[in-house]
């Protein structure tokens, strides 16, 4: 890469860190990190578009994600998932439903709990803007050889298993 980002500032002496060892570890992390910000910034772009803060759309697509998945969200889900207080859950749960996008329902499978559930706006305002976002990335990994599509299927698995562990207790 042409432009490099240095990760040994990211890197404290002491601090218990392992600096990336060649030149291709430190390319494969700065992809991964340009990548990650230009994700971050499409999210930004979308939620603005749809009314919406990065929490917010992150929720919203969770919700969407684990009711295509047919498994209920709780409020618990949200928090766990977004790493935020219980309280700003509430706050970010009450902006859904005001703004449309979700409903609170009983829970199907126990009446005392409720459960988050999209509105036909919610998907029908989401579906077409990352439904573009999809077709755009399938044709980027249309590019790859299917050896090429397992190495970096590997990787970004174990990246996200090693991402989920961190902070967890």
């Amino acid at each position: 890469m042409t432009d490099s980002f240095d990760f040994s500032d990211l890197v404290r002496p002491g601090a218990g860190a392992v600096a990336p060892r060649t030149p291709d570890d430190t390319n494969v992390l700065e992809a991964l990190h340009m990548y990650r910000a230009a994700e971050a910034a499409m999210r930004r772009r979308t939620g603005t578009a749809m009314g919406l803060g990065e929490n917010d759309l992150l929720a919203l697509r969770f919700i969407l994600d684990q009711r295509s998945a047919g498994h209920p969200v709780a409020s618990k889900d949200i928090t766990r998932y977004l790493g935020i207080s219980s309280a700003s859950t509430t706050v970010l749960i009450r902006r859904l439903e005001t703004g449309g996008f979700i409903e609170r329902r009983a829970n199907s499978a126990d009446r005392r709990s409720s459960e988050l559930v999209p509105t036909e706006a919610a998907e029908g305002d989401t579906g077409p803007m990352l439904a573009v976002a999809q077709n755009h990335m399938a044709a980027a990994t249309r590019t790859l050889t299917p050896e090429e599509a397992r190495i970096v299927t590997r990787f970004l698995t174990t990246m996200r298993s090693t991402v989920d562990e961190i902070g967890q207790k």
